[in-house]
Order: C-alpha cells, then structure tokens, then sequence
C-alpha cells in the first residue's frame, strides 16, 4: 500500500465492477483501506443502474466481462454524461486500436492479474491529471 502521510485520497470516488466476489472484495478493502470512496458492483448492469456511478471520477472494469464488454459499458457511461477516467482490465495484449482509443480519453489498460501497487498507481495517475476539484457537475 502506499504511504498515506504524504497523499490523501479522502473523498477520491472509484466504481470497480468485477464479478468474482472475491477479487471485487479484496480490491474493495484495499481501496478503503487507501481511503478511496468505493462503490463495487457484481455486474455492469448494476453500475450502469446507480445514478451515483456518474459522480465517481474513476472507474474499474474488466474488458470482458461475464454480463457484457467492460467496452460497451464504458461507452455507456460516457453516454450518461460521465467524465471519469477509466482503468481497464485485460487478460491478453490489447489491440493497437483499443490502446489508442484509450489513450484517447485518458484511460489506462492493465492486466487483469495486476497487483494493488500498479492498480493504486493507475488511479493516482487517473486523478491527477486533471481531476483535482473535479465534481460530478463539471
């Protein structure tokens, strides 16, 4: 974990969709344990359906995932109006274009087996470019 004397993430919103309860679990508690404010949901669906997922300026989600592709759902969220970045998890190499449409909007390509280190890395990095006094108003 990383040392929390010189950052704060208090208040710092992050969406992690994941549908092994265990995994989602334990990013859960890591995140807290960080202090990020968390919302974790089993499926895409469940966080296309919370009107909150939009006021979070991060969100997690697999690529594939078994309710659909993490893809479409972040489309759909862009789509509702959200702004956030999006750090997206894989279990193969990307195709370039993926890659470029990520980089595109700011967004972060990881493998799916990624430790807490380089997935706090990830979200620190999200936020940061551009994302402090962010609220879900604009």
């Amino acid at each position: 974990m990383t040392d929390q004397s010189n950052q704060s993430h208090d208040g710092i919103g992050v969406s992690l969709v994941d549908g092994d309860p265990a995994i989602r679990r334990a990013r859960q508690i890591m995140l807290l344990s960080e202090r990020y404010d968390v919302r974790s949901y089993a499926t895409s669906a469940a966080l296309l359906a919370d009107p909150r997922s939009r006021d979070f300026p991060c969100l997690i989600v697999d690529i594939e995932s078994a309710d659909g592709s993490g893809m479409e759902t972040l489309h759909a969220m862009r789509a509702s109006g959200w702004r956030g970045k999006a750090i997206l998890l894989d279990g193969i190499v990307p195709p370039p274009e993926l890659v470029h449409a990520a980089e595109r909007h700011g967004d972060r390509i990881l493998d799916r087996t990624t430790g807490d280190a380089t997935l706090l890395t990830a979200i620190a990095a999200s936020i940061n470019r551009g994302w402090s006094g962010w609220n879900a108003d604009g």
